[in-house]
């Protein structure tokens, strides 16, 4: 799988397709950030998620942090819902030195 830049008339941002052996994933997507606000995300997440269409298949996940409203609202308008919340715990252990 290759990574594909949406090069649009003024290179407005990047689409980097993945895969898990379970799903076919959003990966990463980035719009440049003096365009950001403008809409191009839309743009951008709908080349990832042709692309995985046109291999052929019929499910493509993709994930945000909780608190990435924009990113979240852009899943909603090219039509991903909600299928789970994730949380992930961690633990910041003390140092041990010799």
């Amino acid at each position: 799988m290759a990574a594909r830049v949406h090069t649009g008339r003024r290179g407005r941002g990047l689409a980097i397709p993945s895969a898990t052996p379970y799903h076919r994933n959003v990966g990463y997507l980035g719009v440049v950030p003096e365009l950001r606000g403008r809409g191009y995300v839309d743009e951008v997440l709908a080349e990832i998620t042709r692309f995985h269409a046109a291999n052929g298949e019929p499910r493509v996940t993709a994930t945000t942090d909780v608190g990435n409203a924009p990113m979240a609202a852009a899943f909603r308008r090219a039509g991903y819902r909600n299928t789970e919340i994730r949380i992930n715990l961690s633990n910041d252990l003390p140092v041990s030195t010799p």
